[in-house]
């Protein structure tokens, strides 16, 4: 069918347009903001009467677009700017390049994934040029209300002291030598992301329980089947240490998912005992479980002073339960329990966990010790830093935050440690080497594992044999 007229939708066209409806009409121009720059520094030029920001002060320091080492940047801003500052740029839509322990700053491409900010600052050192905090003379002897506020040398154990032999965590040991009276029912949870050698400082620290002439027993929970490394030397050869390993591929004897009160049992029969647990094949909910067991059995026992270790100490006592058996509630009970109680009966315990803030906080305000590695995750900080501010008389808020500051950035090895009590500990320290084998370093490709383990105590190994036997 045919229609007459104009098209459905069409004006009419004018016989004659004028020449000044044909003249260019001015387009709309966008404000010049951060979230539309012109130029890769493009944010910098906003009103001359906005206060300069931290992220503001990054990037003329970097605007030149060259590499700046971690050493220059911390030299002309705290830590703690550097990294407000780039976590502001990284939301702008800024990247960095890193090269060894430089930065570079760029705009990001518009097929590239935005950055984190542990990519951007995992491995740099702030350390090193960071200022200490003028204080008056009584404060640098200690005197001001018998609290130790230095960061250094105001924990390390006088020479003339009858306990300076005691825990040492540190190279040089002054940097953190523990005096033996820590052991025990002391509470400690070392605290740390991936890779930041948390696994690695709770060996040393086991090192030292080992090594003490007291009558200790030392039980090390694993999950993750790295501990064995305690039974062989640095050098991969037999130690002297005379553990028992319980299951994984190494084992001295099996391990099954109900064996948790065995062990707790063997541990008070054969006090001093000195056992890892190794749990990495056992099913997350049998793990529970068996720690469950472990705890009701050992608070159940007679009193004899011991040592438990839990290695990813979260997975047994969660700030949020994860496991619907039911396993993992009840061994949230149990660690409770252990930690908050378990003085009395002569129980201490240090817990290892990569996230603080998914610890149980009952658990974690019951903590005597805290070692600090590197961290990166805010609600992780956010955590540390409520802990912190318990400690109002033995921190002053300058190294609070600078302590809070340099977590994010603190070398592998690097650790503060901060104990309550009188007087308050608060320092910073680097891990001493290991003695024993290290089991828990990244696998390469290639290289063949060739330790040599030792052999536990007969009497204890008999008798581990005997309980078993008895299931």
């Amino acid at each position: 069918m045919l229609f007459r007229g104009r098209p459905l939708g069409r004006k009419p066209v004018a016989a004659s347009t004028p020449a000044e409806d044909l003249a260019p009409r001015p387009s709309r121009v966008l404000p010049r903001t951060p979230m539309y720059p012109e130029g890769p520094f493009a944010h910098e030029e906003g009103p001359a009467d906005r206060p300069e920001t931290v992220a503001d002060r990054l990037v003329k320091l970097l605007k030149d677009r060259r590499f700046h080492s971690d050493v220059d940047l911390a030299s002309s801003m705290a830590p703690a700017e550097i990294l407000s500052a780039v976590m502001v740029l990284l939301a702008r839509g800024y990247a960095f390049d890193r090269s060894g322990r430089s930065l570079r700053i760029r705009m990001r491409q518009k097929v590239e994934m935005s950055q984190d900010l542990s990519t951007v600052v995992d491995g740099l050192d702030f350390s090193e040029v960071v200022a200490k905090p003028e204080r008056s003379e009584r404060e640098a002897a200690g005197e001001v209300g018998g609290v130790a506020s230095s960061e250094r040398h105001d924990f390390a154990v006088e020479p003339g002291d009858v306990e300076s032999v005691g825990l040492v965590l540190s190279e040089p040991p002054d940097h953190l030598t523990l005096p033996l009276s820590h052991l025990g029912s002391l509470v400690g949870a070392i605290l740390a992301k991936r890779g930041a050698g948390k696994t690695y400082l709770g060996m040393v620290l086991v090192e030292e329980l080992l090594e003490v002439e007291q009558p200790l027993s030392v039980v090390v929970f694993d999950p993750t089947g790295v501990w064995w490394g305690l039974c062989a030397t640095e050098a991969g050869a037999p130690s002297s240490y005379e553990l028992l390993l319980l299951g994984g591929s190494r084992g001295h004897l099996p391990l099954s998912p109900g064996d948790g009160a065995r062990v707790a049992e063997l541990c008070a029969e054969r006090h001093p005992a000195r056992v890892v647990v190794d749990l990495s094949q056992v099913s997350p909910a049998e793990q529970h479980g068996f720690v469950a067991d472990f705890c009701e059995r050992l608070m159940a026992a007679p009193h004899f002073p011991i040592h438990v270790v839990f290695d990813e100490a979260d997975e047994f006592a969660p700030q949020r339960l994860k496991d619907l058996s039911g396993n993992q509630k009840r061994s949230l009970a149990c660690v409770e329990r252990l930690v908050m109680r378990g003085r009395s009966r002569g129980i201490g315990a240090t817990l290892i966990t990569l996230r603080p803030a998914v610890l149980s906080k009952n658990v974690l305000s019951q903590v005597d010790a805290l070692y600090l590695l590197r961290m990166v995750e805010p609600n992780d900080i956010k955590a540390v830093r409520g802990w912190l501010e318990n400690f109002e008389a033995g921190v002053t808020p300058e190294q609070r935050e600078q302590c809070l500051g340099l977590l994010p950035v603190l070398p592998t090895g690097t650790s503060y440690f901060l104990r309550g009590g009188e007087p308050v500990m608060f320092r910073r320290f680097k891990v001493r080497r290991k003695r024993t084998y290290d089991s828990s370093r990244t696998p390469e490709s290639g290289v063949v594992v060739d330790a040599v383990l030792g052999r536990p105590r007969a009497d204890l190994l008999a008798s581990a044999r005997k309980i078993w036997s008895a299931k």
